[in-house]
């Protein structure tokens, strides 16, 4: 009895259910045991009946304690679990102020904000752009292929070689653009300044009539354009711009066709931000071209064109020529499908910075963009990529910078554009049958 007496009370410390159940099966048996053995003594009875009631009574007290031991575990357990969870949230709380903090960090020192102080200089050379633009002298018409390349060649701006021969219907003249915008990430207010600098598009718009109905067929728009782009070119060289900056012409993305004039500070000019371009794009009116004859399945280049006596019945695609002749018509609509969309979703800017930073850290050198099928991945080619998810509401309006950011990553890296194009219709003007975007 005293060894059990004792079990019993070390089960009841600590607390085990299955010993106590056991030790209490043990005295039920010596209970049964004893009541069929005669008692020699009323007063040895008296003593046992007394034994047995205080260890029932230790019993009861051992019981209560192991149920409060119980319930301490119990509570204790809860209370870790608990405290774990609220740690696991708070971390996550501070990897997420972090990470915020340190994009706020990196756009304020990346970001290029037009009207700041430190770029009055450029704001103010914008401004005289503009007014040089449309008081440039005209050059009187109708010039042939020939006329027109002997006309630019007197201003010193030769004409790229590397573009099939006009056709000799193709008749050219220059007028002073009928409009100038600022446009691009500058204007919407996320330029971004990298380790070749930042730029600047400017939008002149090429006069009515200057551009015919058929134009796009056959490279005649892109010959037009070219002409422009050298008087322009020409035009700013010997105006007041000229003494500080350096005017050239260049290709964007490497095409022949995207003839642009640049514009770069001269060393040694003051009040002008460092390593800033300044572009000056050929834009078109709206309806200037039918949009509908340039979408990807439409044929641009004849093959008679191309090869004398090849016939026309079966021309083949040319969405590539297609899209650069369209891109000029599109400009001002894209500036203003962008500014729509950022305004309708506040992490958009922020977003469109983060896409330019992580391209510009791909890069080879200076204006070279990562090559892509068919030409190369361009800011822009990101911004629209990542305002196609947010119009088509794969991305909700409420997401933050990073948040756009992480998706149009995961799109990009998981989407097959070839097998499903992305496509935003008539949401950008003209596409009847949708405007393929990549």
């Amino acid at each position: 009895m005293g060894s059990t007496k004792a079990l019993s009370k070390r089960a009841h410390r600590s607390g085990d259910d299955t010993q106590i159940k056991e030790i209490k099966e043990i005295k039920a048996r010596q209970r049964a045991e004893d009541s069929d053995v005669s008692m020699d003594s009323g007063s040895e009875s008296e003593g046992s009946d007394a034994e047995e009631e205080q260890e029932e009574e230790e019993e009861e007290e051992g019981d209560k304690a192991a149920d409060t031991q119980r319930q301490g575990r119990k509570h204790a357990g809860g209370s870790a679990g608990s405290d774990v969870l609220a740690l696991h949230e708070a971390a996550v709380a501070v990897r997420s102020n972090v990470l915020r903090l340190q994009t706020e960090s990196l756009l304020d020192e990346v970001l290029v904000t037009a009207g700041s102080r430190a770029t009055r200089g450029l704001d103010a050379a914008l401004r005289q752009l503009r007014g040089e633009l449309l008081g440039l002298a005209s050059i009187s018409g109708p010039l042939s292929a020939d006329a027109a390349r002997r006309e630019a060649r007197r201003a010193g701006v030769a004409l790229s070689d590397t573009l099939p021969a006009a056709e000799s219907s193709v008749a050219f003249e220059f007028r002073a653009p009928a409009a100038v915008h600022v446009v691009g990430s500058y204007a919407l207010g996320w330029a971004v300044r990298t380790s070749s600098g930042f730029t600047v598009d400017v939008a002149a718009q090429l006069p009515a009539g200057l551009v015919l109905e058929r134009d796009h067929l056959n490279y005649r728009y892109v010959h037009k354009r070219a002409f422009f782009v050298a008087m322009v070119c020409a035009g700013l060289r010997a105006s007041a711009l000229g003494d500080a900056w350096d005017v050239t012409v260049e290709n964007a993305r490497d095409d022949a066709r995207l003839s642009v004039v640049a514009l770069r500070p001269k060393r040694g000019v003051r009040g002008l931000p460092r390593g800033c371009c300044v572009r000056v794009l050929p834009a078109l009116a709206a309806g200037e071209l039918k949009l509908a004859r340039l979408g990807g399945g439409r044929n641009g280049v004849r093959p008679s064109y191309v090869a004398a006596g090849a016939s026309d019945e079966e021309a083949a695609e040319t969405p590539q020529y297609n899209a650069a002749v369209a891109g000029d018509a599109l400009l001002v609509t894209h500036m203003r499908f962008l500014h729509d969309t950022a305004a309708a979703c506040e992490g958009f800017g922020g977003a469109a910075a983060l896409l330019r930073v992580w391209l510009a850290q791909r890069t080879s050198a200076g204006e070279n963009e990562p090559p892509v099928r068919g030409g190369r991945l361009t800011a822009f080619v990101l911004t629209m990529a990542m305002a196609w998810l947010v119009r088509s509401g794969r991305a909700g309006a409420g997401a933050s910078a990073v948040q756009l950011f992480r998706a149009t990553m995961e799109m990009l890296a998981t989407k097959d554009f070839e097998a499903q194009p992305a496509a935003m219709g008539d949401s950008l003007g003209g596409f009847s049958s949708g405007a393929v975007l990549v």
